[in-house]
């Protein structure tokens, strides 16, 4: 008698998924324009997707924040969506209104707005008040990230709870907020030194740079509008001490620096960081910063040769050749704003006009040349557009001649094949590339920009640089 012997084939018994489990891999697979409509169809989606739909809030308008502020208190008004304990969810709130006519909130509108797992917070809003602002960072002992810029009613009670809360931040950035105490700034800073990696502030004193010094992994600095209380002594010995730091890790050297209107700032501090910083500098904004000499910026920009951001705005000491050395040095820049600088001319992007350098391998996408507009020629930007493959913007200014400009994107236009290019007028006449599978978006968007025949309206023969024609190639 023979035995026969089979192998069981497991089954889904053998380890059953629960209706739950199933509820949450189909909400992982829902897109988010989708979620909403996908929880209310039934209770058990519902309960699934209640953590992705409030892990993040960022309401764009006030009828939007006030409708998350009623679902907070159990006052949404909807019979098919149960009561939750909705701020256990949010780890991101971020509250930066499009709304052009802000609107006044109550007093302890934001009461309701107490979020324990908060990782991150972004407040941009001008109206901000202290104890909203108290409450709100007092009931998140989980925060890592900190972004209150442009609230500028904000004073030194706003931040205090940063300085008892567990030393974990690593984000800080209070852009326009210059009423807050420098002593109890500096104060935050100390105690989170450890673990801040990227500080963006306004108008500091040598105390406030001071407590920067000892933030080991900082690698993100930015400084706007500092004047006396920020002396040039200090400045030299923060930038000697970040220029000491080993050069075997990247840790704690500088990724990101913007220096905006810092009117203390020389050459000196910025010949001794350029060394220390050569390898990972990938984004600089030194606008505004009139005592900074040609030296300090060539210095920059021989050593820099990872930049991918530059910005030079309104910068009295740049000059041609500080332009063209950046550009030979920096093969992966991407952007470059050199608008109102006085003393540039053509010359300053000559790498890309004369063809001294192979600009099929440029990388540069964004250019703003605003303020240049008498000494930079429509031939010289119509070559720009046309040898740099990836360039998708060119600023001309809102003093830029439309007659010029529209003809310029004419004879870009004829010569491309796989690129159109138009006129945002909205945008101080910036000429913009769009591939020709996304062009008949823009026709949408953009129709009174473009570049088609003019109105009778607009003809301008009596401009100065309406000598521009397809015969002067």
């Amino acid at each position: 008698m023979t035995t026969l012997y089979t192998t069981a084939t497991p089954t889904l018994s053998c380890c059953p998924l629960l209706i739950p489990e199933i509820a949450h891999l189909v909400v992982d697979l829902v897109e988010p324009e989708d979620l909403l409509a996908v929880a209310f169809s039934c209770r058990v989606l519902f309960d699934a997707a209640c953590g992705r739909i409030w892990r993040t809030l960022q309401p764009r308008t006030h009828l939007t924040l006030r409708r998350i502020r009623q679902a907070l208190e159990g006052r949404h008004g909807s019979k098919r969506a149960p009561f939750y304990e909705y701020h256990q969810f949010v780890t991101h709130f971020g509250w930066c209104p499009h709304d052009k006519d802000l609107q006044p909130l109550e007093r302890h509108f934001f009461d309701v707005f107490q979020f324990p797992r908060l990782i991150r917070l972004d407040l941009s809003y001008a109206a901000a008040q202290d104890h909203a602002v108290r409450q709100i960072l007092t009931n998140a002992p989980r925060l890592r990230h900190v972004d209150l810029s442009l609230c500028y009613c904000l004073s030194t009670e706003a931040i205090r709870p940063l300085l008892t809360m567990s030393p974990r931040l690593e984000t800080l950035v209070l852009y326009g907020c210059g009423k807050i105490a420098h002593d109890t700034l500096a104060s935050v800073i100390e105690r989170h030194a450890d673990t801040l990696r990227c500080i963006r502030l306004t108008d500091i004193s040598d105390r406030v740079l001071q407590s920067i010094q000892h933030c080991r992994q900082l690698d993100d600095l930015g400084l706007e509008h500092c004047a006396d209380p920020l002396s040039a002594g200090r400045l030299r010995l923060f930038c000697t001490a970040l220029s000491t730091r080993s050069s075997t890790t990247t840790i704690g050297r500088l990724s990101r620096l913007r220096m905006r209107d810092v009117a203390t700032l020389t050459a000196e501090p910025l010949q001794l960081l350029a060394p220390a910083i050569a390898d990972t500098l990938v984004h600089l904004d030194l606008s505004e910063c009139n005592l900074v000499a040609e030296q300090g910026f060539m210095q920059l920009a021989q050593h820099c040769r990872a930049l991918e951001h530059l910005a030079l705005v309104h910068q009295f000491a740049v000059t041609d050749q500080v332009i063209q050395t950046f550009i030979l040095h920096c093969p992966y820049l991407r952007l470059l704003d050199i608008s109102g600088c006085r003393l540039l001319t053509e010359r300053a992007l000559a790498p890309w006009i004369d063809d001294t350098m192979d600009t099929s391998q440029s990388c540069l996408q964004v250019l703003n040349i605003s303020g240049l507009e008498p000494d930079v020629s429509p031939n010289a930007v119509l070559h720009l557009l046309q040898s740099l493959p990836h360039i998708t913007e060119i600023c001309l200014g809102v003093a830029y001649d439309r007659t010029d400009a529209m003809r310029i994107i004419e004879l870009a236009n004829a010569a491309s094949l796989f690129s159109l290019f138009w006129l945002d007028i909205a945008r101080c006449a910036t000429i913009c590339r769009s591939t020709t599978s996304t062009f008949n978006h823009h026709v949408d968007r953009h129709q009174h920009y473009l570049p088609f025949p003019y109105d009778d309206d607009n003809q301008d023969t009596s401009s100065s640089s309406s000598s521009f024609t397809p015969n002067s190639l």
